[in-house]
């Protein structure tokens, strides 16, 4: 089974999407990620994973949100047009995309899940997140994570 970085790598090939690589001590948290590679939190699209429910059952999605900011249920159910709206549980995380906490990329298509994207992160040059591992990491323009999200949500 590929890792969740191969994954990655080959849905943003297969979609002509530009990205770079790199590795760096662990960083788990936002806080964590700025310390050690001195990114802006503007630049960090934090990966929220969401379940949410619909008539038709739990579903899950993915919200990349600039990572100094706090996820806004209420206004994330109105855009899913779900009844409810909940940070999911880190099984359920390790169950829909083989990530523990702090390695998910906020890219909901590659798990076959909805995507939500913070308007805001289209305004930075580029974006980085953590891929499947708190040590290596992507980084994105904009357009290019817009464009691997498929028609995400807009936040």
């Amino acid at each position: 089974m590929k890792s969740v970085e191969e994954r990655l790598r080959t849905y943003f090939d297969d979609r002509g999407i530009k990205y770079r690589v790199f590795d760096h001590e662990p960083a788990a948290t936002a806080e964590d990620y700025h310390a050690v590679l001195g990114t802006r939190y503007e630049q960090m699209p934090k990966a929220v994973f969401l379940r949410y429910s619909r008539q038709e059952g739990e579903r899950f999605a993915i919200l990349a949100l600039q990572a100094y900011k706090r996820a806004d249920l209420k206004r994330i159910a109105s855009l899913l047009d779900a009844r409810a709206v909940r940070l999911g549980t880190r099984q359920q995380l390790r169950d829909m995309t083989g990530c523990e906490f702090g390695e998910l990329p906020p890219v909901g298509p590659l798990f076959g899940l909805e995507s939500v994207l913070d308007q805001d992160l289209l305004s930075e040059e580029t974006l980085y997140f953590n891929a499947g591992s708190l040590t290596r990491s992507f980084a994105v323009t904009p357009g290019g994570l817009e464009a691997a999200l498929e028609g995400p949500v807009g936040y």
